[in-house]
Order: C-alpha cells, then sequence, then structure tokens
C-alpha cells in the first residue's frame, strides 16, 4: 500500500506526522459540522427565509424545493433583473425597511455590496461565519470578500431551429453579421441590467467600434428583457437572439419551441453572487446566512447549477475556451456601449 497510507519501514516521526494531519482534519471536520448544527437550530427558530433573486424562476424554484425540503425552512422570493433589484433594495434599504435577508444577483455586484457596507446595510460575505467558507470547503478564488460567486453562465446565442441550419448557425458573435441576420437579430435591451455590459464590453475590447457600427446596421429589434427575447425567437419572430444564457432558452425549448443554442469560444457570462443583508437589519440572519451557507456549499451549488451547460464552483472546466470573467468597472462604460448600439 502506498499513498498516504504507512508500512512497516514508515519512520516515527512520519507517523506521527500523518496521525497530527488527520486528528487536524478530523477536527476542523467536527467543527464546520457543528457550525452548520448550530446555524441549522438558529435558522429554524425564525421558521424563513426571504431571497431576492435575478436568476430564472426555474433555477428558484429548483433551489428553494432542494433547500426546503433538507431544512424545512421557507423561503419567499422575489425575482427582478440585476438592476431593478438593486433599486428596490435600495430603495427599501434607505427607507429602513430592508425586506430581503439574502441577494442573488448580478453585474457590478461587488460594488453594489461595497456600497451597502459602507451604508451599514450589508455585511461581507467574508465575515459573516459562513461554514463551508470558514472550513476552506467552498473554493477561496471565487469568494469576492463583500460577495461570492454562486452561478457562472456563459453568454450565448440562441437560434431559431427551424429557419437557420447548418453552416448558418451563428458559433461566434461576428456571425450576428451574416446578411441573412439583418432585421432578424433580437436583442434583450442591455439598458434592463447592467449584467449586459460585461460581454458587450468584452467584444468592444476584442472587435473594436467597427464590429458595433455593423451590429447597429443589422437593423436591431430590441426585446424588453431576456425571457421576452427568446418567447419572440420560440414564436418565430425573428432569426437569432444575443446575448441569451442557457436557461432563458431550454425554458420555451422544453414546451416545444423551436430553438437551440451555440455557446462562442470566446465569451463572458453572468456571474450570479450572494450578497447578505447586515445582521441587525436583516429580520431572518441566520436562515440567511443558511442558506447563503447552502448555494455555496457542493451539494447546493450542484443544485443551482443543474441545467445544460451548467459549470459549478467546484467544477468549472466546462466554461467555454475563452471564456473571460467580467472585468470590473464596465458599468461605467455603459454611455458609450449604449451609443454604439444606438440606444442614445
Amino acid at each position: 500500500m502506498n499513498g498516504i497510507f504507512p508500512t512497516p519501514h514508515t519512520p516515527t516521526k512520519t507517523l506521527i506526522r500523518l496521525a497530527a494531519a488527520a486528528a487536524l482534519a478530523w477536527s476542523a471536520g467536527a467543527q464546520a459540522q457543528a457550525d452548520v448544527d448550530a446555524l441549522v437550530k438558529a435558522a429554524r427558530a425564525e421558521g424563513e427565509v426571504t431571497w431576492y433573486s435575478s436568476s430564472p424562476d426555474t433555477q428558484n424554484r429548483r433551489v428553494i424545493d432542494a433547500f426546503t425540503a433538507k431544512y424545512d425552512i421557507k423561503v419567499n422570493v422575489l425575482r427582478l433583473s440585476s438592476t431593478n433589484l438593486q433599486q428596490r433594495y435600495s430603495a427599501e434599504a434607505g427607507a429602513g425597511n430592508i425586506a430581503a435577508d439574502v441577494v442573488v444577483n448580478a453585474g457590478n455586484s461587488v460594488a453594489y455590496a461595497e456600497s451597502g457596507i459602507k451604508n451599514a446595510w450589508v455585511e461581507s460575505i467574508s465575515e459573516a461565519g459562513i461554514p463551508v467558507i470558514k472550513s476552506g470547503e467552498y473554493p477561496a478564488k471565487f469568494n469576492r470578500g463583500p460577495t461570492a460567486i454562486v452561478q457562472v453562465t456563459p453568454w450565448l446565442i440562441s437560434y431559431n431551429s427551424d429557419k437557420v441550419k447548418g453552416a448558418d448557425v451563428p458559433r461566434e458573435w461576428r456571425d450576428l453579421l451574416k446578411p441573412q441576420f439583418r432585421g432578424q437579430f433580437i436583442m434583450p435591451d442591455p439598458r434592463v441590467s447592467d449584467a449586459y455590459l460585461d460581454v458587450l464590453a468584452l467584444l468592444l475590447d476584442r472587435y473594436g467600434e467597427a464590429f458595433f457600427n455593423q451590429l447597429r446596421a443589422q437593423n436591431i429589434r430590441l426585446a424588453s428583457q431576456g425571457s421576452s427575447a427568446i418567447q419572440s425567437l420560440g414564436a418565430g419572430e425573428g432569426l437569432v437572439v444575443g446575448p441569451t444564457t442557457s436557461a432563458n432558452v431550454m425554458i420555451i425549448k422544453s414546451k416545444g419551441a423551436a430553438v437551440d443554442m451555440a455557446v462562442p469560444d470566446l465569451t463572458s457570462g453572468v456571474e450570479l453572487q450572494v450578497m447578505l443583508s447586515a445582521r441587525a437589519k436583516s429580520r431572518r440572519p441566520n436562515a440567511a446566512r443558511l442558506f447563503a451557507n447552502y448555494v455555496l456549499s457542493k451539494e447546493g451549488n450542484t443544485v443551482y447549477n443543474n441545467e445544460p451547460a451548467g459549470v459549478t464552483m467546484y467544477d468549472t472546466t466546462g466554461l467555454p475556451k475563452d471564456y473571460q470573467s467580467p472585468k470590473p468597472g464596465t458599468s461605467a462604460r455603459k454611455d458609450q456601449i449604449y451609443k454604439l448600439l444606438g440606444l442614445i
């Protein structure tokens, strides 16, 4: 036998080190479980948790069902786009009436949370005593300090699979410039959520303003939000949609709509992040921290990302080859991007 297992010839000092390491690991695991058990008890005493989420309804329901089945704690969810979610949270917090115990949103999440911390509305996820963060189970590279990433969803292109086939299927963003897509390209209005700015800024940096000039010449048709764009595509009102996500596509594809998707090698993504209301302001702070612990654990994170093209924070090998994480500060470029798209 080899590896970490001792042999009859293993030196005594090595045996001592192995025993000490095993004892330390056991102690850390026992402490982590004790932390979870204490949190569960306190959360159950509160009985419920309010979650503001910018995830699609299908994902929200999947997570709620699994969390409730595991802990017997009710989850009240409000689903809004990221921009509307942040506006609502700020309005409620500014009025001294924070309704959300825990928030999951995308687009400028870290800067928004930092602002919330300064206003004493928000507690840093790193300082909230989340068991999977304390124990090291949650991958540290996805911990942003004020927030922690719960999901990475690559931006992709969807198309009408009845009308777009073979070589015409758009495999990269520049394929949207093909003549057959003129007047047939539907784009979710990027003013709805700053999350769209991440991929648009990436394309601007990679392809320059000329790409946007050509894109604008395609007579873009704006949809009020991502789900509306895909619904229009499924109804035959256009040939392609972008940027969009797999969750939006799968909702209507599962209902029989003739839509499919392609993930470009070069893309960014929606990086949904968990934010906690400050314990002094939250109505159910323990349930909030338990919910955050669940979606950041390997078990809960797998549930969150259980969909086509989904990856977990514990295994990101399925991300596109040239995936680029959103850069800080893209929201400051919105006017430039809006102007290039002819929106201002």
